[in-house]
């Protein structure tokens, strides 16, 4: 048991002394860059007045709720959306979503977080327009979630 501790505490002397035998300043890690975090929470609904409503939406910076329609094969239909809402950071509660068109029952649609990074509080993401206010993406992925209108 030692004789174990002996070597511990060589090892330990000799990497020290390595340390500080050298001429240049150890560099500090680098930072890690910020990890976005974003939730979003969406039922099955009916439409009322034309709108829809996000349960709930957690963001890491302000940004946006979009809302697309699907295509034949059941992907969302973007750049291109029928309705936005804008969310500031933090948690948000029951998000109502006018949309742009009329929707037909069993419908489905997508709920899609946006990160607003050009004009604060302006939805500038769209056809011919994807360079500001792309969508939020955690773990390589959009946060984005289907539901159907009832």
């Amino acid at each position: 048991m030692r004789v174990l501790a002996f070597a511990g505490l060589a090892a330990l002397a000799l990497g020290v002394s390595a340390c500080a035998s050298g001429n240049k300043p150890a560099t500090p890690p680098a930072a890690a860059a910020p990890q976005m975090w974003a939730e979003l929470i969406v039922a099955d609904q009916r439409l009322r007045r034309g709108a829809v409503t996000i349960q709930h939406i957690e963001l890491s910076a302000d940004g946006f709720v979009v809302i697309h329609e699907a295509d034949a094969g059941g992907k969302p239909v973007a750049p291109g959306n029928i309705g936005v809402a804008a969310v500031k950071k933090g948690e948000a509660d029951n998000v109502v979503v006018r949309l742009t068109k009329p929707v037909r029952r069993g419908a489905k649609l997508f709920a899609m977080l946006h990160t607003d990074s050009g004009k604060m509080g302006m939805y500038e993401f769209g056809p011919g327009a994807t360079a500001e206010d792309k969508p939020t993406m955690v773990n390589n992925a959009p946060v984005m979630k289907a539901f159907t209108i009832r």
